[in-house]
């Protein structure tokens, strides 16, 4: 008879994840995992199975917690979708430049790492940055209706737009870290919603 497990499985996988994201996959060694999550190895490989396995469940987390979430949050915070987009730009730049701790975004940083040769990571970072496309999105069509962004111009490529250059704004500033630099580029970007 198999013993009852005397730990929390998402505690568990919400220190892996957090991890991960710091330190990136390859870089995480199998005793970092354990030592982070409070398990023995025979625990970690009984519950999450092999580095691999527990790697995409920990993309899954993000996704479902942080991805899905983060920008629309934001968004929907703000007084308007305008504002809101400004605002989902504005916070990841606090987080990266004030944090004091550039790990970026996890699916960023996956896609980076891994995707170009890994199909479960590549997809997994598609659903990820697909999150914050549909937040920009919904903003877009929201401000396009309102007024406050230029309504001739395609909702669903502008919000490509805004999530391809908050993602090269992520990796920038973890390689630039100079506000003013990177607060010009943000200038620029919102100016596509005029």
């Amino acid at each position: 008879m198999a013993r009852p497990r005397e730990f929390n499985a998402e505690d568990a996988l919400e220190k892996a994840m957090q991890l991960f994201w710091a330190k990136g996959y390859k870089a995480t060694s199998l005793s970092d995992l354990t030592a982070a999550m409070g398990l023995s190895k025979s625990s970690l490989y009984d519950t999450f199975g092999p580095k691999h396995e527990l790697f995409l469940s920990a993309m899954d987390r993000y996704n479902e917690t942080v991805a899905a979430r983060r920008a629309a949050g934001v968004i929907d915070g703000a007084k308007d979708s305008r504002a809101g987009i400004a605002a989902v730009f504005a916070a990841f730049l606090d987080e990266m430049l004030d944090a004091g701790e550039k790990r970026g975004c996890f699916v960023n940083n996956s896609a980076v790492e891994l995707a170009p040769h890994d199909a479960a990571v590549a997809a997994r970072a598609a659903a990820g940055l697909a999150h914050l496309e549909e937040a920009f999105y919904g903003a877009v069509r929201q401000g396009q209706e309102a007024g406050d962004i230029a309504a001739g111009r395609d909702a669903r490529a502008l919000a490509r737009y805004l999530a391809a250059s908050l993602n090269g704004l992520i990796v920038l500033a973890k390689t630039n870290p100079e506000r003013a630099a990177l607060e010009e580029v943000v200038g620029i970007v919102l100016a596509a919603l005029d």
